[in-house]
């Protein structure tokens, strides 16, 4: 069995996710994309941080990050924030910005509900069955088997609620536990507005 990477401390840090999902919800339930792909960048730096099982995750988000920062940069008045991403590409063929976000959103949903999941667990409740049962009920249903098998493989290998905070995170332990609970409530409305802007599309 291979072995979750515990031999240093890394530098995750819950606060920038947390912050910038914050600040990327507007009061139109608008979604701010450069507010937005700063937390995500974050996000898929954990999974790059826990090790080579983890890459193929990490480089997938990456991947659709750099999609969605190619385009803003081409053209930020019309990729600015999720609606207008969502009107630039309405009436074309190819979405590829769209695409990359549905990629992300998917993603964002079993990274939320796992955040949840592990601010409620016990400090010894094994973070890899929690990460299992919450990627069955959400992204694997869109992964072909063979990114199943290889979730499933990477999973395995997550330690302790306790161990994995400690390990991961740049804060200490208690701020980081506050921190996951914190994220997770910040992410959700942004979830939320992402999801019925794809639903209104009869994207999702």
């Amino acid at each position: 069995m291979a072995e979750f990477e515990e031999d240093a401390k890394k530098d995750f840090d819950l606060e920038v996710v947390e912050v910038n999902f914050r600040e990327s919800l507007k009061e139109d339930h608008d979604v701010d994309l450069k507010c937005y792909l700063r937390a995500y960048s974050e996000l898929a730096r954990f999974f790059r941080l826990c090790g080579t099982l983890f890459y193929f995750v990490a480089k997938d988000l990456e991947g659709k990050i750099n999609v969605i920062t190619d385009l803003m940069q081409k053209n930020n008045q019309s990729y600015c924030t999720v609606r207008a991403l969502m009107l630039q590409e309405a009436s074309s063929s190819q979405r590829p910005g769209a695409c990359a976000l549905l990629r992300l959103h998917r993603a964002l949903e079993l990274i939320l509900q796992f955040m949840a999941r592990l601010s409620k667990s016990s400090d010894d409740e094994r973070t890899s069955d929690i990460a299992a049962e919450v990627y069955k009920n959400t992204m694997a249903k869109h992964d072909t088997w063979l990114v199943q098998k290889l979730a499933g493989f990477a999973m395995y290998t997550l330690p302790s609620r306790k161990t994995l905070i400690e390990t991961m995170c740049k804060q200490d332990y208690e701020q980081s536990s506050l921190l996951v609970q914190r994220a997770t409530e910040a992410g959700k409305p942004v979830f939320d507005a992402i999801e019925l802007e794809f639903t209104s599309r009869g994207m999702n």
